[in-house]
């Protein structure tokens, strides 16, 4: 059986880059509803940018993503040389057209025009993108007073506006770009939606939340945001004859049309034929004949399995495929919101809102250490059927409705000649590891020493010790306890992130899942053997299994 998966043909396959939670959506549902069309066969790799999507493809871990036309150049760069190999139609069928309109859009009754920017609030959809940023910054340029061989572009811009949120830029060159944004420590001003004013919908919702005066969009980003049109008529254009027109007057009233956004793929090996056959297959408006019938047959014989963060997706993404797709993949950036996804119709009473009565998000907080919530928009519920959760997550999620249906049986240390069926299920040990040359280190002597946990709500790495510690001190107040700690899920501005380290580049700092590099078992052993903290919570095989026994 293995040699026969080792030595089958490899499936023609199209892996898409989806940089959003929406996009990865999107692209989970597009992957099982073309499985029935034949090849090629689509799967999902989730990056959290459109240059991470750039260098995964040119890089060979993935194949094909949607851009903007402006990044569409870059992506045509070296060292990536990505090339377009289709474009986005917009239109009817009748009359296409592959461009669409960048627009300047206002509040109705705010009194200036398109020559009267100067010291108003802007909001743009990100660095480099075209409706967002290289179209207005382009018309604005003469009135910049900009010097090219004395400042960057975005040191004139952050000068010409009073303030703004410029998604991409960098926020400690350019303090001023990102004072509009509303993402959260590292996030702010991020490339991607983990900074709520990124992107078409992103800068239009700085506008509409009073943050900015002007937001550079596309047309269609009013409609698809407010399908009211009583909402609409509260915008208005601003038109480049310094005169302003309702939003539904875009071919009149622009700033420039804009060539379509763009598939782009690897210019050498980068599958364009199976690209084009998995687009035009995309396009049937009926391939699988009786529609939501053939749907919900398909959704009853497969399990949807939700994968929290990259490392998890890439190892269900293998059993998916390795299962003829009879286990397929959902994602989820938390565990919290994996639990939200296998939720299925109304949430319970003790799901619904948070302690002190606010209303609860996907995953909001009652407190360091406390339960989690989940709010009724709080995520599709019902798009994946299981999960595995670490002890400490069970009650959250069995408060919520769900129940444990098998436990994971590990290798026993009592009697080996078990196999699997038969080996009785066994618990595991928390234990505090600390180095053995820090002799003087006891659990009554760790308060104001530094800490790493696998993750806040984690059996080994934080209910347990953190409940202990509470019993003995009566407080829950961990982050006093310790100077210093790296406990994944906890406030990023918090003392209990300020030993996490987030991705290779920095990024999702204290993150609840693998994009953390001291996130799990392993990585709270990896900042203690950094000696980035004093002692890690973690299980009692993690030191054997991340040291050989040594």
């Amino acid at each position: 059986m293995v040699a026969g998966l080792c030595l089958a043909a490899p499936r023609k396959n199209v892996r898409w880059c989806a940089i959003s939670q929406p996009e990865w959506s999107k692209c989970y549902r597009w992957q099982w509803r073309m499985k029935k069309l034949g090849t090629p066969f689509v799967t999902c790799v989730r990056r959290t940018s459109a240059l991470e999507c750039i260098r995964a493809i040119a890089a060979k871990k993935a194949d094909a993503v949607t851009l903007d036309s402006g990044l569409v150049f870059e992506a045509g760069l070296d060292p990536y040389k990505l090339r377009p190999v289709a474009a986005e139609i917009y239109g009817t069928e009748k009359s296409p057209q592959t461009h669409y309109y960048a627009v300047a859009v206002v509040k109705k009754g705010s009194n200036f025009q398109l020559d009267q920017l100067q010291g108003r609030k802007s909001c743009h959809t990100g660095l480099g993108r075209s409706a967002g940023w290289n179209i207005p910054i382009g018309i604005l340029r003469p009135s910049l007073g900009w010097t090219e061989s004395l400042e960057p572009l975005q040191g004139a811009v952050a000068k010409f506006f009073s303030a703004s949120c410029v998604p991409c830029v960098d926020g400690k060159a350019y303090p001023n770009l990102c004072q509009l944004c509303k993402g959260t420590g590292e996030n702010q001003c991020a490339c991607s939606p983990r900074e709520p004013y990124f992107g078409y919908s992103g800068a239009f919702r700085c506008l509409q939340e009073g943050a900015g005066d002007v937001a550079f969009v596309k047309e269609t980003t009013v409609f698809e945001n407010l399908p009211e049109k009583a909402d609409r008529d509260q915008y208005e254009l601003l038109c480049l004859n310094n005169s302003r027109a309702p939003v539904d007057a875009f071919k009149e009233c622009h700033l420039a049309q804009v060539p379509s956004h763009a598939v782009v793929a690897r210019s050498v090996d980068g599958k364009e034929d199976l690209i084009w056959q998995l687009l035009s297959k995309a396009q049937d408006p009926h391939p699988l004949g009786s529609g939501a019938e053939e749907e919900v047959k398909a959704r009853s014989t497969r399990v949807v399995w939700c994968a929290v963060g990259p490392e998890e997706q890439r190892k269900c993404q293998q059993w998916s495929q390795q299962s003829d797709q009879r286990v397929t993949c959902a994602t989820a950036s938390t565990t919290d919101d994996c639990i939200a996804l296998v939720l299925v119709g109304g949430l319970p009473p003790a799901c619904e809102r948070c302690g002190w009565g606010a209303q609860a998000t996907a995953s909001a907080w009652r407190g360091a250490g406390s339960q989690r919530c989940f709010g009724p928009q709080g995520g599709r519920k019902g798009e994946a059927d299981a999960l595995s959760l670490d002890g400490g997550y069970i009650y959250t999620a069995g408060k919520c409705g769900l129940v444990p249906v098998m436990a994971e049986n590990r290798k026993s240390s009592k009697d080996s000649s078990l196999d699997c069926v038969l080996r009785p299920t066994e618990g595991y040990l928390a234990v505090a590891v600390v180095k053995k040359a820090n002799e003087g280190l006891t659990w009554n002597s760790l308060k104001g020493k530094k800490s790493c946990h696998t993750a806040v709500d984690r059996t080994a790495g934080w209910n347990i010790p953190m409940g202990l510690i509470a019993n003995q001190t009566g407080s829950c107040k961990f982050d006093e306890f310790f100077s210093q700690s790296c406990a994944p899920g906890a406030d990023p501005k918090s003392s209990l992130c300020a030993l996490c380290a987030g991705d290779d580049q920095g990024l999702d700092k204290c993150v609840p899942n693998t994009k953390e590099k001291y996130y799990g078992y392993t990585g709270a052993f990896r900042c203690l053997a950094e000696d980035v903290g004093d002692v890690a919570f973690v299980k009692n095989d993690t030191v054997w299994e991340n040291t050989n026994g040594r």
